[in-house]
């Protein structure tokens, strides 16, 4: 990656506001009311990769209702009905998206009234078709507990069907089944919930410590310039007076304070080179620092070294790299639980306990994974392997070559 590149990701890290995927609690399909095209366009393909395979399962529904001894026309009269609602379901979703949570309660309520409609229809059977309200109560709920109340609304409905025909009847056509069922979706669809929220507040941390790493780099570029240029332009501008006022007094000393002059400029333009190298460097102590953070915004047991004094300063930046890339792929693609990372004076190990050697592999890119970090490691006399590790997971591991 080129320098200019790193440059504009440390400016787009800096300009982005804190916070930038912070989103009301909601479900991994759902969306709020005011979305973005982008989050309704994520959210629409959550929705009906879903939404097709829970149609899939109502073909049992289908199956039944025409197998519950009554006419070819009630059969018929059945199909169409439910044909109605599944349809209803499908692309409910396409009129809450852009409506307030008012809107998305009016539009659940009209699905939820030709569900309870299909019971004239259809018959008793028809509380099978509710498992997709509760499916489609995601929509509304701002708030987990709304969901909740909405399948415990179902469920209440369908104990009084089953009472209503009758325990034993109930228990031989499987309609008693029906609430433990819709149970087992509310639940699941509060797991999902839950697990999309941990993602949204996980990413919200990611992007604060990205900030603050980006704060903390430029304060001390900025410090580092203060350091270097300070003093010596200070005494700079004071030798050039003097020489002005000894031009014409004292020549030979006015030429010796010019001769200081550009001594010191030199200096102090070196010293800027070397402030300007450092920042374009990856800086080991602040990759540990930013590592531990990352991991631990993560819940990933880590255990690092407290800092890099123990590497050798011609491998520092390299292994600031490996550390970088190293721990994101741990957070992106290795569904590690523990981290270890082992510092020497020529050696950098990363290991954890996650899918292990072919899922990581696979995951990295060749221009931003392992084929960039062999090429520094190459430019430096140093070596990347990859394996499993003790730990069970994947491996990664630089070291310089002897020498």
């Amino acid at each position: 990656m080129s320098e200019a590149t790193n440059t504009t990701e440390v400016r787009g890290a800096g300009n982005a506001p804190t916070g930038s995927r912070a989103r009301p609690r909601s479900f991994p399909w759902a969306v709020p009311p005011g979305a973005s095209d982008d989050d309704i366009r994520i959210g629409r393909r959550r929705w009906y990769s879903g939404a097709v395979f829970a149609l899939l399962w109502q073909v049992l529904e289908v199956i039944a209702v025409w197998n519950d001894g009554r006419s070819l026309r009630a059969h018929v009269v059945s199909t169409i009905a439910l044909a109605v609602l599944y349809a209803a379901y499908l692309f409910a979703p396409e009129l809450m998206w852009r409506r307030s949570l008012r809107g998305r309660v009016v539009v659940l309520a009209g699905v939820a009234l030709l569900a309870g409609l299909l019971l004239f229809v259809v018959g008793p059977l028809a509380i099978w078709t509710w498992l997709l309200v509760a499916a489609l109560s995601g929509f509304v709920a701002e708030r987990f507990w709304v969901a909740g109340s909405v399948v415990l609304a179902i469920v209440g409905a369908q104990f009084l069907v089953a009472l209503g025909t009758g325990w034993d009847q109930a228990v031989d056509s499987g309609i008693l089944f029906a609430p433990v069922i819709t149970v087992s979706v509310g639940a699941s669809m509060l797991f999902f919930g839950r697990q999309r929220e941990a993602e949204q507040r996980l990413g919200v941390a990611q992007d604060e410590i990205t900030r603050l790493a980006v704060v903390e780099e430029r304060a001390r570029f900025s410090r580092d310039l203060h350091d270097v240029l300070g003093h010596s332009l200070t005494v700079v501008a004071m030798k050039s007076e003097l020489a002005a006022r000894l031009v014409d007094v004292d020549p030979i000393r006015a030429r010796t304070e010019m001769q200081d002059v550009e001594r010191l400029s030199r200096e102090a333009l070196q010293g800027l080179r070397r402030a300007v190298s450092g920042y374009r460097e990856a800086d080991l102590d602040a990759e540990l620092v930013s590592a531990r953070a990352a991991l631990a915004a993560a819940g990933t047991d880590a255990s690092l070294p407290h800092d890099g004094d123990a590497a050798a300063d011609d491998v520092r930046s390299l292994f600031a790299w490996v550390l970088r890339e190293g721990v994101t792929n741990v957070l992106r693609h290795a569904a590690a639980s523990r981290v270890r990372v082992t510092l020497t004076r020529t050696a950098l190990t990363i290991e954890d306990d996650g899918t292990g050697v072919l899922e990581a592999s696979a995951a990295v890119t060749p221009g931003n994974g392992l084929r960039g970090l062999r090429e520094r490691a190459d430019a430096v006399g140093a070596t990347l392997t990859t394996g499993t590790s003790d730990l069970g997971g994947f491996r990664l591991r630089v070291e310089r070559n002897r020498r």
